[in-house]
């Protein structure tokens, strides 16, 4: 075999090897580039994901959020309304006229009385309107009941709005319309809410 035959045989193995490497070669490329075709679209939809889940995440906070503000100004509105009725029950009641208020004391006090022979602490303008007649009558009162009637009025007197403090010896009791509403305000608050807002 000659040289130039040799060298063509040398160059031909060369350029098939070369071809061969450079399908070789391509072939790899072609499947880097799909698999980080296949890589970049997986990113990109667990990016895709994540966002969404942030999205639903942010969006059910917004709404709790939206639900608690709305809850809260129910709520406030509500209480709004309880105290303005209880509020009005009180201004009722302190404006009430005279004779409905020296009968609801002829009614309370002896309910109030344990013994008979308590003081009766009131307003000065109570204690000056009421006179030394309604105790008599209150006095009368306790004994047709069974009790002592040997209520006094106390020489104290309280700027207690309407209403009483019955004082024993060693009790005082508080039945001012303000104490009585305070205390019915926190036993029937619920019973007005269910009328209220049923």
């Amino acid at each position: 075999m000659s040289a130039e035959k040799i060298v063509e045989k040398i160059l031909s193995e060369a350029q098939a090897e070369a071809q061969a490497l450079l399908e070789k070669a391509r072939a790899q490329a072609q499947e880097i580039r799909q698999q980080a075709q296949l890589e970049a679209q997986r990113q990109a939809e667990q990016i895709l994901a994540q966002a969404r889940e942030e999205a639903q995440n942010r969006r059910r906070a917004h709404l709790s959020q939206a639900r608690l503000a709305a809850r809260n100004a129910v709520l406030s509105a509500r209480r709004a309304v309880l105290d303005r009725v209880f509020s009005e029950a009180q201004s009722r009641l302190q404006q009430m006229p005279t004779d409905e208020y020296r009968a609801w004391l002829l009614q309370t006090i002896p309910q109030a009385v344990q013994t008979g022979d308590e003081e009766l602490i009131l307003s000065p303008s109570d204690k000056q309107a009421l006179g030394e007649a309604f105790l008599r009558e209150l006095n009368a009162k306790l004994a047709q009941m069974g009790k002592r009637g040997q209520l006094k009025f106390s020489s104290e007197t309280r700027e207690l709005g309407r209403g009483f403090v019955l004082k024993g010896r060693n009790v005082e009791t508080n039945m001012t319309l303000n104490m009585l509403l305070k205390q019915a305000q926190e036993e029937l608050e619920i019973d007005v809410a269910r009328l209220l807002f049923s």
